[in-house]
């Protein structure tokens, strides 16, 4: 039975319908259960409702100001399913989930060209169940839209790398000149730092100097530029100034928004992103970085003939780059790349964020996926006690989540939280149980030497975990964060008539425009609040509870507040005052 959900499994039907029933399970349920989060999906999805119903696709725009700060892939996507599904939620982030989705199988296709179909089966099921990759599935910015085209760029790459032709050649300058399209630069030039580096490393860097690179060029040319030009002719510059030079250049040499780190910030990043899997990093990483090796001097012989990666090879046995090497050796070092490329470029720019390095989930995930294959096998022959000290990390993780559980929702109270607890989330740290269980089940299944059994224990309680507190504990913030209730007890919803909507020492919380559907007003002092009540037309003013303390002792015009709620971000409540009595 345990072998079953290897050998479903054979074929690619039977692959696909088990990775997409479980990327579906983790993207897609319940994906418009949460309100929008602050700052990022609050001005996106703004933005593309504000495109929406001016009908300029060119120009983005937030609160009435151009909005330099990323391009128009993602709120295209957003445009097609607000139409389809409404001004949601759900739809402000389908683009999202679906592009995480066919992540995925990419991931599964790219590792059954490297290794086998189960290494790829695998791989992409260790993909779709790390918080990395499910939390851009289930956010909407265009993360997950680079990492998609990212991939399939390299995908294509190596896909086409035995026998390159011109199909190749314009389909990675398409690839590449949608991701341009999705986050900048970034798109293609790490991409291509990849590639370049892998054929440097077999010296054949003359496979990208062809004359067919020029119709790469075009393509890229074709699809990733007319929006620029277009969108620097309607702004006179302003855009491709503030995002080029802002948004891409400033940040890569200058720490922007206090978000600076050190060189651990990314690696601790990752084991984090890909928890509980990262317990298998390391002797991922320890196989992988022999398996990309030659055969070493004798004194390393021993060691790497245990290690290396000698299985049969892939579908298809024509050597890609080197007839000398075997086409499984080639995928190490093309991984090794990928990673190296974007690790060392990331920790050298200033401003660092977790999302930045999402691109390398899915190589990550195939050196974990080809590790656990390859133990499942018995083609290598890893302590027992290391198995175990993995197994017991990951039950360990999920006992510091249901603790964590606990502390956020106020069960156990420390003096260090400052009374910043989120009540309703005490009752999720039950979930923490969940690994533990498996974990239980797996551990019994190791000391049968059931190594397929272990890896079907473990993944199926890491689904358990994942799936409802993706799906619903994020939704259970919704009661502590303000915008929607505010907007919604306040009835500032309105479309039928002339209003204004204002607020005072709130500009973090962007998401009151999506669910105003208006702009927002910012008053920055008391004297323009009081003139902003004294509108004929109504207005609803959001502002913090303790500031209108303030500024109701001197205030005298007819007034009342309309809704009151608390604020997960500040940890305080925030009124909405009207000049409607």
């Amino acid at each position: 039975m345990n072998n079953g959900i290897f050998r479903v499994c054979d074929n690619r039907a039977g692959h696909y319908a088990l990775l997409l029933t479980a990327g579906a399970a983790l993207f897609l349920l319940n994906l418009g259960g949460a309100t929008l989060w602050d700052v990022d999906e609050g001005k996106n999805s703004t933005a593309s409702r504000i495109m929406l119903e001016s009908g300029d696709y060119i120009v983005p725009y937030f609160n009435g100001e151009l909005r330099v700060d990323k391009p128009a892939l993602l709120y295209w996507l957003q445009v097609g399913a607000y139409r389809l599904f409404g001004i949601n939620e759900f739809s402000a982030r389908l683009p999202s989930a679906v592009a995480a989705l066919l992540t995925v199988l990419l991931c599964y296709e790219l590792g059954r060209q490297l290794f086998s179909p189960s290494t790829g089966m695998l791989a992409g099921l260790i993909l779709a169940s790390t918080p990395m990759l499910a939390g851009a599935a289930r956010f909407a910015n265009p993360d997950a839209l680079l990492n998609f085209l990212t991939v399939l760029t390299l995908f294509v790459f190596w896909r086409g790398l035995a026998a390159p032709n011109w199909f190749w050649y314009v389909a990675m300058g398409v690839t590449s000149g949608l991701a341009v399209l999705a986050k900048g630069p970034v798109g293609v030039v790490l991409p291509t730092a990849v590639i370049g580096l892998f054929l440097l490393w077999y010296r054949r860097l003359r496979i990208m100097i062809n004359v067919r690179f020029l119709l790469s060029f075009l393509a890229f040319c074709l699809v990733g530029l007319p929006w620029y030009i277009l969108v620097g002719m309607e702004t006179r510059g302003d855009f491709l100034r503030g995002f080029f030079l802002q948004h891409n250049l400033e940040r890569a040499l200058s720490t922007m928004e206090n978000h600076g780190g050190s060189v651990l910030y990314y690696p601790l990043v990752l084991f984090a992103g890909f928890a509980p899997w990262s317990l298998f990093l390391p002797l991922a990483f320890w196989y992988g970085g022999w398996s990309m090796i030659k055969k070493p001097w004798s004194r390393f012989a021993c060691a790497w003939s245990r290690a290396a990666d000698q299985a049969g090879r892939m579908e298809d046995p024509k050597s890609i780059l080197d007839p000398r090497s075997s086409i499984r050796q080639s995928g190490y070092r093309f991984l090794c790349c990928w990673i190296g490329v974007y690790l060392v470029f990331f920790t050298v720019a200033a401003t660092k964020l977790p999302n930045y390095i999402l691109p390398i989930a899915v190589p990550t995930a195939l050196l974990i996926g080809r590790f656990l294959d390859r133990w499942r096998q018995g083609l290598v022959q890893t302590p027992l006690w290391i198995m175990q000290l993995a197994l017991g990390g990951v039950a360990m993780i999920g006992l510091c989540i249901g603790l964590g559980m606990l502390l956020l929702g106020g069960a156990v109270r420390f003096p260090f939280m400052h009374d910043h607890y989120v009540p309703g989330m005490e009752w999720w740290a039950v979930m923490g149980l969940v690994p533990g269980v498996g974990v239980f089940l797996a551990w019994r299944r190791l000391q049968r030497q059931n190594a397929t059994g272990v890896i079907v224990c473990l993944a199926t309680a890491i689904f358990a975990f994942f799936v409802p507190m993706a799906a619903w504990a994020t939704a259970t913030l919704n009661r502590h964060k303000a915008p929607r209730p505010l907007v919604e007890q306040a009835g500032a919803l309105v479309r039928d008539k002339e209003i204004r909507i204002g607020c005072f020492h709130m500009e973090y919380l962007p998401s009151l425009n999506f669910y105003c559907q208006r702009d927002v007003i910012h008053h920055e002092d008391v004297p323009h609040v009081v003139d902003f009540l004294r509108y004929s037309v109504p207005v609803f003013l959001f502002v913090p509870e303790n500031d209108w303390v303030e500024i109701e002792k001197s205030f005298r015009t007819p007034h009342r507040v309309v809704a009151r709620h608390y604020d997960l971000y500040h940890a305080y409540h925030v009124v909405v005052v009207s000049n409607q009595p």
